[in-house]
């Protein structure tokens, strides 16, 4: 290449040999621009962090909001717990089996607008007003209610799982706890021993009275039962004894008619012993044996079946007199436990006490001028009685002690809860700091 080729220029350098020269300047250019010269070929892959050591440079870039974040609410709910007032409580113990169906049944006279309106209205007397307002606004739901006072039961009933073996579902019915604890809840350690005295009153001397209406109504049926059964059977015995008695009448009328000869032995089963001998002189004789006597008297000699129709006459008279006696008593005592349940439904709305009962039982029985009545209102009185050693507490005083406040427990599940939230609000703000930079990029 020459001065007299046309692509030739001065201060321009050529190299290259052949048909493909290049020109210096072009190389130079080449090599100062790298990037521009890997345009046309394979692009490398780009570096990508992974996602574990951004998550922690994330943590570290914001790592005054999460532990300001955490350490604030967990340290503030500390604060809060120690200078809340301390609580109170105490524990009652009962020795009395329950039932699951008996608990759930204590429970709910327990827990009855009639039942609560006579905790409150003593514990008004007692100047517990404040307390009777807080139990007043805690009744609305059992939860609350709880927050005052508890019932538990030891050991706890079995769980009712979904069981075909009827022997099983029986078995977890029939279970019973032996304890029954009652915890009350307070202020003070003065307020729970007064307000302990209020609802153990009333657990012991109140809620039987429950009961005990609920055993008078079922000694009314019973007695009302044998009462309707003694003036059903009435009716059919007097038309039996009017039987029997024209019977023996006509039997008389033929006690002197001629009897044919021969000896006669009537036997009752397999009793070889004669007994009944006929009157007859003739050699020979007749042995009849029967299995049921009384179904097989007409075939008996005549003397006899007058006797065992004079017998049948006595027993009958003597039924229906025992039965006479009987239906008075009945009549008796169904008047004597309407007029108990009629003083315990007009007094259930009222702090109405067993010992008060007891007290008109005790009325009653002076009262009572018939002796079979009188020994039958004395069993009533000692089952009444004995119905009250059931609910008594074990142990007179319990200690009352202050509650736990779980300052530590309280406070590490804050800190957990409060750490979780901050890492979620530092991922939020560290995306939306970097949706903002892609934005100002792209403008």
């Amino acid at each position: 290449m020459g001065r007299g080729d046309p692509s030739w220029s001065p201060g321009v350098v050529w190299a290259g040999t052949g048909t493909c020269p290049y020109r210096m300047d072009d190389l130079q250019h080449t090599a100062s621009n790298p990037v521009e010269s890997r345009q046309d070929g394979p692009r490398e892959a780009p570096y990508h962090e992974p996602a574990v050591l951004r998550y922690l440079r994330l943590l570290w870039q914001r790592r005054l909001l999460i532990l300001g974040g955490s350490l604030l609410p967990a340290v503030l709910v500390a604060l809060v717990l120690y200078l809340w007032p301390r609580k109170y409580t105490a524990t009652f113990v009962y020795e009395r089996p329950l039932t699951e169906s008996e608990h759930s049944v204590l429970l709910r006279r327990f827990y009855s607008q009639e039942n609560l309106d006579k905790i409150v209205g003593r514990l008004q007397e007692q100047k517990l007003v404040r307390y009777a307002q807080r139990l007043r606004a805690a009744a609305q739901t059992q939860q609350s209610f709880e927050d005052l006072m508890r019932f538990e039961v030891a050991p706890m009933y079995p769980r009712r799982l979904q069981t075909t073996d009827p022997a099983t579902s029986e078995k977890i019915s029939a279970f019973e706890a032996k304890l029954l604890s009652v915890r009350v809840m307070g202020d003070s350690a003065d307020e729970v021993s007064r307000v302990s005295a209020v609802v153990t009153g009333n657990v012991e001397n109140v809620l039987p009275i429950y009961d005990i209406r609920n055993h008078l109504k079922e000694s009314i049926k019973e007695f009302t039962d044998l009462a309707t059964e003694i003036a059903d059977d009435r009716f059919k015995m007097t038309v039996d004894l009017q039987k029997e008695k024209a019977k023996l009448e006509k039997l008389k009328g033929l006690d002197g008619a001629p009897l044919g000869g021969g000896t006669s032995e009537a036997r009752v089963g397999n009793d070889p012993s004669p007994q009944v001998p006929a009157a007859g002189t003739h050699d020979d004789s007749l042995v009849l044996q029967f299995n049921d006597l009384e179904k097989s008297r007409e075939f008996l000699p005549l003397s006899y079946q007058i006797r065992a129709v004079q017998s049948k006459i006595i027993d009958l008279e003597e039924t229906l007199s025992s039965n006479a006696e009987k239906y008075n008593f009945y009549l008796q005592v169904l008047d004597l436990n309407n007029r108990l349940l009629g003083k315990i439904e007009g007094s259930l709305l009222t702090y109405y006490t067993v010992q008060e009962f007891l007290g008109f039982l005790g009325e009653q029985l002076l009262a009572c001028k018939d002796e079979a009545v009188s020994d039958h209102l004395k069993s009533y009185i000692r089952k009444t009685e004995n119905l009250v050693l059931v609910n008594t507490r074990a142990g007179e005083r319990p200690v009352v002690f202050a509650m736990s406040k779980h300052i530590a427990k309280n406070s590490s599940l804050t800190f957990v809860l409060s750490l979780m939230f901050a890492m979620f609000v530092a991922v939020l703000l560290e995306h939306r700091y970097e949706r903002r930079r892609q934005t100002g990029r792209m403008e």
